[in-house]
């Protein structure tokens, strides 16, 4: 059987065929019936051709729909110099604040400075490197050639606003090279990376709750009372919040002395900004991950509409701190996203709609607590 023979029979084999036409260079077009099997067809027969050099593609309309399978790959769009020097920039910011974080941390409590920066810049870069390592496993499992992330940093210390004073990196937008097979693996990969991205940071916020520094009234106000060293209120999530509870209840947590006080560690600085940084990738507003998942599950329209609302939420809910993310949302929503997939009929499936609702209550999880509720002292 020659290998033309080979794949048309696994075609027919999957889908029900109308008509069949040569449109050389070894391709081949398939007018077929769609219907509710033919999405599970569609990723039956992706890893069944890959391997012969061919790519699939569905589109048309459900009434009218065409398979086609082109003897190349499909081509990845050029990797841009961009994100390198955005990338460059944010890891500058992450190394800037571990520095200026370990020189407050050794006028409170002494130690090395290099160590207790190197804890901050670890505990953020173990939360961003998984996000990253996890959305290039999924979108390569796909179809997708890579991932292009656009790291956003921000300058630490330069804006007085507790949510963003320690803030290096708003994260990163990603874009797909090439397409994935269909609507449920594109989801996969803006869904599955920034909750991996969260369960790294509670996990940094758990050990960080056990290495929490506790000061007397009187050291307290030795260290902060004379004004040359700044403080900051912190506002933690509820993920943060259940840390530090759980440390407690374990007692794992230093006991405070009576009438003192309980600062954060660095590692604590860093879980907080790696929960802060997973609330903004998962945003449903403009090319946040969020954001796409929501052009995926709501269509374009509801990705509109998610993204104004979201704006106005965070600036309603506590404007000081938000408005530079408003401002960010509202210059992105400009771009939209083509959430481009192979298989281009067949809709997201219901459980990865659930999964949106999932990841939209995970998010508010990892979301501070507006300042007037409850603050931490640093």
């Amino acid at each position: 059987m020659s290998e033309d023979s080979e794949v048309e029979a696994i075609v027919r084999s999957l889908f029900t065929v109308r008509d069949v036409f040569d449109r050389g260079e070894g391709a081949k077009e398939y007018s077929i019936v769609y219907d509710s099997r033919s999405k599970d067809a569609f990723n039956a027969l992706y890893p069944k051709v890959k391997p012969l050099g061919l790519t699939p593609r569905l589109f048309g309309t459900r009434e009218d729909a065409s398979l086609t399978l082109v003897k190349a790959d499909v081509p990845a769009s050029p990797a841009p110099r961009t994100p390198v020097f955005l990338s460059l920039l944010s890891i500058l910011a992450i190394l800037a604040a571990g520095w200026l974080l370990g020189d407050i941390y050794t006028q409170v409590e002494g130690g090395s400075a290099l160590l207790i920066g190197a804890s901050f810049v670890v505990g953020i870069a173990a939360v961003l490197i998984a996000k990253d390592l996890v959305q290039r496993y999924f979108v390569r499992r796909r179809g997708g050639a890579s991932t292009i992330p656009y790291y956003l940093p921000n300058i630490p210390f330069f804006i007085a606003l507790p949510v963003l004073y320690f803030l290096p990196t708003f994260g990163a937008i990603t874009f797909v090279r090439s397409p994935t097979v269909d609507r449920d693996s594109l989801f996969d990969c803006y869904f599955f990376a920034p909750v991996v991205g969260v369960a790294i940071a509670f996990a940094v916020a758990l050990i960080g709750a056990t290495t929490a520094i506790s000061l007397t009234h009187d050291q307290y106000v030795a260290i902060f009372g004379s004004g040359n060293l700044g403080t900051l209120s912190t506002n933690p999530s509820t993920l943060q919040s259940a840390a530090i509870s759980l440390a407690g209840y374990l007692n794992l947590s230093p006991q405070v002395p009576a009438g003192g006080v309980s600062i954060y560690s660095p590692l604590e600085v860093a879980a907080w900004i790696g929960l802060l940084i997973s609330f903004f990738s998962m945003l449903p507003a403009a090319l946040f991950d969020g954001g796409r998942m929501a052009a995926l599950a709501l269509g374009v329209r509801g990705s509109r509409i998610t993204t104004m609302v979201t704006g106005f939420i965070l600036v309603a809910v506590d404007v000081p701190n938000y408005w530079v993310v408003f401002l960010m949302i509202f210059l992105l929503a400009a771009i939209q996203p083509t959430n481009e997939t192979l298989d281009s009929l067949s809709d997201l499936s219901r459980s990865r709609k659930l999964l949106f609702l999932a990841g939209m209550v995970l998010m508010l999880l990892c979301a501070p607590i507006p300042q007037n509720f409850l603050t931490y002292p640093l």
